[in-house]
């Protein structure tokens, strides 16, 4: 190892082979004929605070899964974490209701849950005996296929012990409810969201879980997935300038000039130009764009969307394009997503814009959901069918933005959020308006009949209240298509993008 670390990473490396070794993690025993050995590598990651200062060196010994073979070593794989729309709803909750908001980190996860299979490893790098022994694997190592499903298995049990019950709409959202109050946990793999009335509360949970995993508390959360969580006065943003900031070093961006928008109105009217010779970096560029357009930054949705749709042949203008989307977030990356704090309930906004993707003429969609009086849920998509009309495209933006909503009110129902009130869905065209409210459906809106009973359903039993609101105030529109400076910065400030990180 030739670095200038080589002894912080060569005592991390000891650390983590002592904690297998705690776990009693394998045995070594000769190879069983007809078996395979798969192989193991070392990983290295440099651990941060909020503020990007180093914490912590980590080395991870990981199994090369990809060499496993279904059936015999391994059988489902599927393992859930936290949507970021559950986070944010959850941050929104706990400012209203002055609640602590603690984070935990469990030690080595995938170490306290035992394999079912027999699955045998090479013995460690830098660490193996030269006596023809492999691994016989007794717990869910890191880089097995099946190590997510079973660790998730196993903390599911331990909480469901402690009176925790996962939520149907987020099954890594916990609920308990004690003398009248409810807590909850939310689980992302190893990290854990700690939501509480009080530190003694606190310390119980804290309490019990150690009697079953090692924890690291690292107090309030400030810091989770790479997304910087701050409380100001009685609110929490989010923000994710450290993560902006590497990007902008990595894709040799820290000296080119700030882009004003994250990209050209008139981008998608181009005509195309030749293929990128390579879009390994235009991949990488977009997929790490998009990280930061899910998380904290809707203003980029849009744009992320539209390049993410050219990732298997990008040309020249993609890649000019998806730089500028970097030199924008370059200039801007002090703003933050402010949340809620008031008692203001869910309110949602929808919008198309119609036969603007040129080619196939489709249509694009886009939703924002606001709780508490702030952003908590966004999204834009290509209509998966041609409109006729302006107006079939706001409906099945409509109908889309309204499946959303559903989601949102069975979250708030698992956490005993009422919404006894029709949820307001603002929407700027009158004729998809009309089409919701009349009994009529004429032959331009057959093929639409499935959305036209479902929206026309929700208005029945008042689950919505659609209201109409002027296209100039439309906060929705910037889910839907690149916006000129003046509006961009108008709708980016009403849906709580704002202020200094």
């Amino acid at each position: 190892m030739r670095s200038s670390d080589k002894s912080n990473w060569q005592v991390a490396m000891e650390e983590e082979i002592a904690s297998l070794n705690e776990h009693r993690t394998w045995e070594l025993v000769p190879l069983p004929p007809g078996k395979k050995a798969i192989g193991c590598r070392w990983t290295f990651k440099k651990k941060e605070n909020e503020i990007g200062q180093t914490v912590r060196y980590k080395a991870r010994l990981v199994a090369q899964g990809f060499s496993q073979q279904f059936g015999s070593d391994f059988d489902e794989v599927f393992a859930p974490v936290v949507r970021q729309p559950t986070l944010r709803t959850m941050l929104t909750i706990a400012s209203r209701e002055g609640m602590l908001v603690k984070h935990l980190d469990i030690k080595t996860a995938y170490l306290y849950a035992e394999l079912k299979e027999d699955i045998y490893m090479k013995q460690p790098p830098g660490f193996s005996e030269d006596n023809g022994l492999v691994c016989h694997l007794r717990r869910s190592i890191y880089g097995l296929k099946q190590s997510a499903r079973i660790w998730n298995k196993k903390i599911d049990s331990v909480l469901q012990q402690m009176q925790f019950r996962a939520s149907e709409s987020d099954p890594c959202l916990y609920v308990r409810e004690r003398n009248g109050k409810l807590s909850f946990i939310l689980i992302y793999v190893d990290d854990i969201v700690v939501f509480c009335h009080s530190e003694g509360e606190f310390q119980e949970i804290c309490g019990v879980l150690q009697k079953h995993f090692k924890l690291s508390s690292l107090g309030e959360l400030r810091q989770f997935l790479g997304i910087h969580v701050e409380k100001i006065g009685d609110h929490y943003t989010l923000c994710q300038r450290n993560y902006i900031e590497k990007l902008v070093s990595r894709f040799g961006h820290d000296d080119a000039k700030i882009s004003k928008i994250p990209i050209d109105p008139a981008y998608v009217k181009q005509k195309e130009e030749e293929e990128l010779p390579n879009n390994t970096s235009y991949c990488s560029l977009v997929g790490s764009l998009l990280y930061v357009a899910v998380n904290t930054r809707p203003d980029i949705c849009v744009s992320t969307s539209l390049l993410g749709r050219k990732v298997t042949k990008p040309t020249n203008r993609d890649w000019t394009e998806a730089k500028r989307v970097l030199r924008y977030l370059k200039g801007t990356k002090d703003l933050r997503l402010h949340l809620g704090s008031g008692a203001g309930g869910l309110e949602c906004f929808v919008d198309a814009d119609w036969a603007s993707v040129e080619g196939d003429r489709k249509s694009n969609s886009g939703f924002l959901i606001k709780y508490g009086g702030e952003l908590v849920n966004w999204g834009t998509r290509k209509q998966s069918c041609v409109a006729l009309s302006s107006t079939e495209a706001e409906f099945i933006a409509l109908a889309e933005g309204c499946q959303e909503l559903l989601w949102h009110l069975k979250l708030s129902s698992d956490v005993n959020e009422k919404h006894l009130d029709p949820i307001p869905v603002w929407e700027d065209n009158q004729s998809c308006i009309k089409l919701v409210e009349s009994d009529r459906i004429g032959k331009r809106s057959k093929h639409i009949d499935t959305k036209h009973a479902f929206t026309k359903d929700l208005k029945q039993r008042e689950v919505i209240d659609l209201k109409y609101m002027p296209t100039s105030e439309m906060q929705a529109d910037i889910m839907t298509k690149p916006l000129e400076r003046v509006k961009l910065e108008g709708h980016r400030s009403a849906i709580g993008i704002r202020g200094d990180c």
